[in-house]
């Protein structure tokens, strides 16, 4: 599926499925003080107060909304529907979803390589999350009543709410959105994907939920901060091209079969801007094992007996699974599972995918930085006649990157959700063998990806709680 299409697809699952309930933690007030990526505080992009209860202006608005309801249709309610609830996972899992479909392309398109794809995600997120606590200070500055509460006339088709109106969370959420994935995906059809952002917003009109002014107010909370994000992001780094070198020697990187890409992917990636360590090379890990000591050598002898025969159909199909995706998009993915279940807040669910995306992120600059230090030839380098289950990835070998950015996310979702810490530690673990079981990485690779995407997790949960003390 494409772009659009696909989004289409996502509402109408949604929208088929159980009727929407109400979230199990809210949000209030205090939401409006909680420490922002982007903007300085939350109060920095406040909307003007919206027309008072009862005047010409808020009347007309009222009268617009008995109309959209009086002439709604099958295809109306659906959409209602589809939108209804968390307004930030349909956008995360449209993001997904097209960081998908530009993974089998590589490296004809190269929006979807392991860094770059969490580097969206992140970018994504802090968006939606500085927006959802811009909404919540605005909401309780002004404290405007929803339109269900003012005329009997307005009927909810929602999910009923406590909070003030304005500005509306679901605008802000599209309008971010969508800019953060015009700028990140730019060869995407982004002048329909910013019309279809609109009619997300509005659909909370004919809903009840909120008066166009509350939808348009929410959409330039959006807006304004998705700009902050893309002007930090155009200093990241990630433009920049990369003007080095290729090292030679034998067990240095050179393109592995089949498809022999000559550039490895993003080698200037472990320069780029992180988000909460101070850069990519603050863990910057020891030396690999040199091909002589007996670690390498158990190692390769370990690639060496499961291409010949060792490998169990679990271990591959393992394997395969972590190998269909980014690392860090299967992680969104278990987030955005979690969250739903728990049904959380919205501000509790922006903030909880800030946080991991950020780890995914500022791991992978860590993990690149070591990578391109080193150049560690990939094992099918070492020995050509090695069976691996699928395509070597085009860039070193040390440390493996499944697993940095793996350990980093499941220790923050550790921390947001502790008594579901054990599953996540063993989906990384999973994560991390697979690499082996998949013949691309060498143990040690994976033990000091652990290693490393621990000690960047673990700087990620020191902010977070940073943050919760402030609160």
């Amino acid at each position: 599926m494409r772009g659009l299409v696909a989004l289409a697809a996502l509402l109408l699952a949604t929208a088929c499925g159980d009727a929407p309930v109400a979230p199990e933690r809210t949000a209030g007030p205090d939401v409006g003080a909680w420490a922002t990526w982007v903007l300085p505080s939350g109060d920095a992009v406040r909307p003007p107060a919206p027309a008072v209860e009862g005047s010409a202006i808020t009347r007309s608005e009222i009268e617009e909304i008995v109309r959209l309801q009086q002439a709604r249709t099958a295809a109306t309610d659906s959409l209602v529907r589809a939108w209804d609830g968390d307004p930030t996972s349909p956008w995360t899992r449209l993001a997904v979803e097209r960081l998908d479909f530009h993974w089998p392309l590589l490296p004809d398109v190269r929006d979807a390589t392991p860094a770059r794809a969490a580097r969206l995600m992140a970018l994504l997120h802090v968006a939606l999350h500085d927006a959802m606590v811009a909404v919540w200070e605005a909401k309780y500055r002004h404290g405007r009543r929803s339109p269900t509460r003012v005329d009997s006339r307005v009927r909810s088709l929602t999910i009923a709410s406590n909070a003030p109106s304005y500005p509306s969370e679901h605008a802000a959420a599209a309008a971010a959105a969508a800019m953060i994935l015009a700028y990140t995906l730019p060869l995407d059809d982004t002048l329909a994907l910013a019309r279809h952002a609109r009619e997300a917003a509005e659909t909370r009109i004919v809903a009840g939920a909120a008066y166009r002014s509350d939808v348009e107010a929410g959409w330039a909370i959006g807006r304004a901060v998705a700009q902050r994000v893309i002007d930090r992001a155009r200093q990241d780094g990630a433009a920049q091209r990369w003007a080095g070198t290729i090292p030679t020697g034998a067990t240095l990187w050179k393109p592995t079969p089949p498809r022999r890409v000559q550039a490895p992917f993003d080698p200037q990636a472990g320069a780029w801007k992180t988000w909460v360590i101070p850069a990519g090379n603050a863990f910057r890990l020891p030396p690999p094992p040199g091909s002589s000591t007996p670690r390498f050598v158990t190692d390769m002898a370990e690639l060496r007996r499961l291409g010949e025969g060792e490998r169990t159909m679990e271990q591959t199909s393992a394997a395969r699974y972590w190998a269909t995706d980014a690392p860090s998009l299967r992680w969104e993915l278990f987030l955005d599972e979690e969250l739903a279940r728990r049904r959380w807040s919205v501000p509790h669910s922006a903030r909880a995918r800030a946080y991991v995306s950020i780890a995914s992120y500022d791991a992978v600059v860590a993990c690149w930085d070591t990578k391109y230090t080193y150049w560690l030839a990939r094992p099918v380098t070492v020995d050509s006649s090695l069976k691996t289950v699928f395509s070597t990835p085009p860039f070193p070998s040390y440390p493996s990157g499944h697993s940095t950015m793996s350990t980093a996310a499941a220790v923050v979702m550790g921390e947001l959700f502790p008594d579901a810490a054990s599953q996540y530690h063993r989906k990384a673990e999973e994560a991390s063998f697979s690499r082996v079981w998949g013949g691309v990485h060498y143990r040690f690779d994976v033990l000091e990806g652990d290693s490393l995407g621990a000690r960047v997790g673990r700087a990620v949960v020191a902010r977070l709680r940073a943050h919760d003390r402030a609160r």
